[in-house]
């Protein structure tokens, strides 16, 4: 398994830039030639990666926050669920408000209306911590396989696009550089394939096999789910931090979205809140 040859946009994030009352920083979207280079690559690959777009201040307020939530919580326990050994919390966005102004951190919120619509909403979020031997090692595809192809088409054309529904980013909160830190491992393109995951013998596309996807702490990165992908199992020593920001087609944010996907938190711990964000939190 090798790395492969990732998007290098940088969005070099300064300490002194405005930010939300909780310490998150409001960004800005990436440059518009930036952003095709990313939008281009992920509707290929099914991943792109944008680096550098947290700072080391926001990395450490979220990780913070979710060891005190797993650990000690300041109010009623929250749901964490142990996944193949790792710790999944779940609808951060009703624990924190730095969890709901992450939602529409630039340039998340950007890049999500320029691959779903300017009237996307968020279906879900949560942050996953792994330690040694936890992770969520199994090849899958998200739910379930949403384009299924019959034995005799190959592949779903390349000169399409794939429609996408809902979409996640996954955010770097530790840094994971090597394979005992349990990086996602994926075979790219597979989003193309129309096929679920195949036997681990055979777990080629393409002439392309699994690879690695390594990163540093405040990297972002998009994510198709129907990549074939898992979580690679975590051998060493340092703890995995990886966040979630899930965004879906409206229709399915109104339409089939779940209650506990709203956000729980008082009146008075959105006080302040944009326009932007209400509307993203159903309020």
């Amino acid at each position: 398994m090798i790395p492969g040859p990732f998007t290098m946009t940088i969005a070099t994030p300064a300490a002194s830039a405005p930010a939300f009352a909780s310490g998150i920083l409001r960004g800005q979207p990436l440059a518009a030639a930036a952003q095709q280079a990313v939008l281009d690559e992920f509707h290929r690959e099914g991943v792109a990666f944008v680096r550098n777009v947290l700072t080391p201040a926001e990395v450490k307020l979220i990780v913070d926050a979710t060891d005190l939530w797993i650990d000690n919580p300041p109010g009623p326990r929250p749901k964490v669920d142990n996944y193949m050994g790792a710790e999944v919390l779940r609808y951060t966005q009703s624990l924190d408000r730095l969890f709901c102004d992450m939602l529409v951190r630039e340039p998340f919120l950007s890049l999500a209306e320029a691959v779903l619509g300017v009237d996307c909403g968020f279906v879900g979020q949560n942050v996953i911590r792994g330690k040694t031997g936890g992770a969520i090692a199994r090849w899958h595809v998200d739910d379930f396989l949403e384009f299924p192809l019959p034995p005799e088409i190959p592949r779903h054309d390349a000169r399409m696009r794939m429609p996408i529904v809902w979409f996640s980013f996954q955010i770097a909160l530790s840094d994971i550089e090597a394979p005992e830190h349990g990086p996602t491992q994926v075979v790219r393109g597979t989003h193309y394939s129309g096929r679920n995951v195949p036997p681990l013998d055979q777990l080629t596309w393409e002439g392309r096999g699994p690879e690695h996807l390594f990163c540093k702490a405040g990297d972002i990165y998009l994510f198709n789910h129907q990549l074939w992908h898992q979580g690679g199992p975590i051998t060493g020593t340092r703890t995995r931090y990886l966040m979630q920001n899930q965004y879906s087609k409206r229709v399915c944010n109104t339409r089939f979205g779940l209650p506990e996907n709203g956000c729980k938190l008082p009146a008075e711990a959105l006080a302040g809140a944009e326009p932007r964000l209400m509307r993203m939190l159903g309020r």
